[in-house]
């Protein structure tokens, strides 16, 4: 697993949170305050003359999406604090309320939406395909001592064609907490189970991660 292009699937969000315009591109004074978040919340240690002198404006115009991303290929980011911040932005523009209203709190949606970066596709905008999903499904299923069942799946996916080629996190959710993907005997057996899947796949390839690199040094 390649801990960078993990995190970078979330600080894609947090760019894209930022791209108003929806072209594509961000301008630098925005990516300033971005990368200076990024600095602070991961105590990285940095040059703020530096900083000013990278974003600073000139002819160049907005930066886009790879433009920005090889920025911030040098750092090394603790990856939890890193996709809250991201989750932090993005969840404020693109989470619908309706959300946190059903099964899924705030917390979980917090988890999940980790738990899909880790499963979805290499390519943007970030989805997750059947596969991948059932598998989360069948995981937090497992972690509820339920069966899983997936008639819920093949009928929300028989019922919108779209959702054939992959899910974005935003419909995952949505979908999630309204019910639609698996059958639940409680919300805090979900969240629990959630929190057991979480803990399994997440923190448990972070430490696989982050013992490699320590070995390799």
């Amino acid at each position: 697993m390649d801990l960078k292009s993990e995190l970078l699937k979330s600080i894609w969000y947090a760019f894209t949170s930022l791209d108003v315009e929806q072209s594509g591109k961000v301008s630098k004074s925005q990516l300033k305050v971005l990368s200076h978040n990024l600095y602070t919340v991961l105590n990285i240690p940095h040059d703020p003359v530096e900083l000013e002198e990278h974003f600073k404006d000139n002819n160049n115009g907005p930066v886009s999406n790879q433009g920005y991303m090889p920025y911030l290929n040098k750092y090394i980011l603790a990856k939890e604090a890193f996709d809250d911040l991201c989750w932090t932005m993005t969840s404020k523009k693109n989470c619908k309320p309706s959300v946190q209203q059903g099964l899924c709190s705030q917390k979980d949606c917090f988890k999940l939406f980790c738990l899909f970066n880790l499963l979805s596709e290499d390519r943007y905008p970030l989805v997750i395909i059947q596969p991948e999903l059932e598998y989360l499904l069948k995981k937090i299923s497992s972690a509820m001592s339920l069966e899983w069942d997936g008639t819920l799946l093949e009928e929300l996916l028989s019922q919108n064609a779209a959702l054939q080629d992959g899910m974005s996190v935003w419909e995952f959710l949505e979908h999630l907490s309204a019910g639609q993907l698996l059958h639940v005997e409680s919300k805090e057996a979900f969240s629990l189970a959630v929190d057991d899947v979480f803990m399994e796949m997440y923190h448990n390839i972070i430490k696989k991660v982050t013992d490699a690199l320590r070995a390799a040094h």
